[in-house]
């Protein structure tokens, strides 16, 4: 490319459109005065880079072409996508914002705000300024599906699906239409209609060549979900066929013949395996940490820890000290982790918290508090960071601390879930037969707490079954009034969240069998979690067995006892933080034990 920016440019916009990106970038590079002649050639490099995944030198180029350029609102919207492309929804709504109040009379400029807005969460003005927008376009198909999304968000699901269903009327052959009626279906356990849009979704999909291994996925999950293995194992089969390196695929399919007790549940995923795809060789690692292979897990692992990739390197690393710390290889986990840790620039806190783990195992309590404090102030959302350093005082003999943390009289209560005896016991019976109706795997999940048992798929809460919404309405209920017997405190991780606006954000039943129980473990997505007690065997009455214990870490070479201890009782609930270490004895009967448990956060911090 040569010659005056009339010509150059001209041959620029023709190589974008035909994804020369690299000649472009060459281009640009050769002549770099050009990106001072006009925005359009800034949009052409940072749209170039960015599709080439040079993601930093991208955003460079951007912000340097608005300052030259600090009038043009066709610049502002290319730099808004890329940013809301990367995960900074907040700044590239500020770009659509002052693009849409230049140029008013711009449906893509408002269009684009409305996406910033529900990638930011901020459901309300986006549905406002998209029902807006459906005026002036109304058979804008994209828009539709964009307030079909926000819709379903501020739980407005019939409207969702008016929206899906007018795409349909526009276009019947839309595959995102389909594929998001049938998630909608899904979420109201109507799955005979969600297959039924699912496999439109699909058999479209692969008429126009245009078939993702989601489609795959969704399809293959309900047909599970409704109770038919066979059936569901074929779609996973056939999406593997024709997507064999997917690794949310090879995942899904693992962990469905895994629960299903199939035999060799990882055979297909083995066979794919090569540091060429690392991406899949990272998730089969994490799969085999997590059923307890250890040195499956290591012989892959090591293959990958220099891998040219900066974060699969450091994800392999800190899933390779991970299998030497489970094979009790303290030491060299320690030092695999200190080694990568000074090598990356900046801190990983994969690695810190490995780091942390291998010095908890080697009992140097001092240095994890170091290390666990500093992960803390990086991500205090994190639960199972306070988990963590709250292992660290307690193992360490800083009482104060850790009482500060893990104050069991104060932050654990239990309560009736309803306050009438008789109506609690009738509820609970209730709950007891509908829910024996969901335990049909025979294997309890991968990488969950439960052993010898079976725990339910969805988010057992969002269900619109009468009775769990009476029993999400109980649970709320005894929620708020547990939080509103507490006092704020600033920095503590549990009391400076406190809020009467809360949100489920994981629900789920759990029935242990003979020789089941809870390894212990945290919830680190959660804020406060809970438990309620369904069906609840004699022998909890001696022994100890079958109670739930908090305060007893599940972390290899470090031994402690529980600090307290809840006799489990039928039609009562118990909240806790979610970053209190809990699990359970076992039972030995074979009678059952089920629950519910749940985990809620402050409905500002809901994810």
């Amino acid at each position: 490319m040569q010659g005056q920016p009339n010509i150059i440019i001209p041959q620029l916009i023709n190589a974008f459109k035909q994804s020369d990106f690299v000649s472009i970038v060459k281009a640009l590079e050769a002549s770099p005065a050009l990106v001072n002649v006009d925005p359009v050639v800034v949009q052409l490099y940072g749209g170039s880079l960015r599709k080439l995944t040079e993601q930093k030198k991208a955003a460079k180029v951007f912000e340097k072409g608005l300052k030259k350029f600090p009038s043009s609102t066709d610049l502002m919207n290319s730099y808004g996508n890329f940013l809301l492309e990367s995960g900074n929804a907040i700044k590239a709504t500020q770009l659509f914002r002052k693009a849409s109040s230049i140029n008013a009379s711009s449906f893509d400029y408002k269009y684009n705000l409305a996406r910033s807005l529900y990638a930011e969460k901020k459901h309300r003005e986006a549905a406002r300024l998209g029902e807006q927008l459906l005026k002036v376009r109304p058979n804008h198909i994209s828009l539709h599906i964009l307030l079909a999304a926000i819709t379903v968000e501020i739980d407005d699901v019939e409207n969702a699906e008016a929206y899906l269903t007018s795409v349909i009327n526009i276009d019947n052959r839309n595959v995102t239409a389909l594929n998001n009626l049938g998630n909608l279906k899904r979420g109201q356990g109507k799955l005979i209609e969600a297959i039924q849009y699912y496999e439109l979704a699909l058999t479209y999909a692969v008429q126009s060549s245009a078939d993702t291994p989601l489609l795959y996925q969704n399809l293959a999950a309900v047909i599970g979900l409704n109770g038919d293995t066979e059936s569901s194992l074929a779609v996973y089969e056939r999406g593997l066929s024709r997507f064999p390196t997917d690794s949310g695929l090879n995942k899904e399919y693992a962990h469905f013949a895994w629960i299903k007790n199939v035999s060799s549940p990882f055979a297909f995923f083995e066979k794919q395996l090569s540091v060429e795809n690392a991406d899949l060789v990272v998730v089969y690692c994490e799969l085999m940490l997590r059923i307890g292979e250890p040195s499956k897990a290591r012989y892959w692992l090591e293959k990958l820890i220099d891998h040219t990739d900066k974060n699969t390197s450091i994800t392999a690393t800190a899933q390779l000290s991970c299998a030497l710390r489970d094979l009790g290889e303290f030491e060299a986990a320690l030092n695999l982790s200190e080694s990568k840790l000074k090598s990356a620039q900046g801190d990983s806190v994969a690695l810190l918290v490995e780091k942390g783990y291998a010095l908890l195992s080697l009992k140097k309590y001092k240095d994890a508090i170091v290390v666990f404090e500093k992960v803390c102030r990086i991500a205090p959302l994190n639960q199972g960071y306070w988990t963590l350093l709250s292992t660290a005082y307690k193992a360490n003999g800083n009482s104060t601390k850790y009482k500060k943390l893990c104050d069991y009289q104060r932050f654990v209560h239990a309560t009736k879930l309803l306050s009438d005896g008789e109506t609690n016991k009738n509820f609970i019976q209730e709950l007891k037969d509908y829910l024996s109706t969901l335990h049909n795997d025979e294997r309890h999940p991968i990488g969950q707490s439960l052993r010898n048992g079976s725990q339910t798929f969805e988010n057992l809460l969002d269900s619109k079954h009468q009775l769990l919404q009476s029993l999400r309405s109980a649970l709320k209920k005894r929620a708020k009034e547990f939080i509103a017997s507490l006092k704020t405190e600033k920095k503590h991780p549990f009391l400076s969240r406190l809020s009467d606006e809360l949100t489920f954000i994981g629900s789920w039943s759990v029935r242990l069998r003979q020789s089941g129980f809870h390894k212990s473990h945290y919830h680190s997505e959660g804020w406060l979690s809970g438990v309620l007690y369904i069906d609840v065997p004699e022998e909890v009455n001696q022994g100890g067995n079958g109670w739930l214990c908090f305060g007893r870490p599940d972390i290899n070479g470090l031994l402690m006892d529980e600090d307290y201890a809840i006799k489990p009782e039928a039609g009562t609930v118990v909240f806790f933080p979610s970053y209190l270490w809990h699990g359970t004895n076992a039972i030995e009967t074979e009678n059952q034990r089920m629950t519910v448990a749940f985990d809620i956060v402050p409905k500002q911090t809901a994810s």
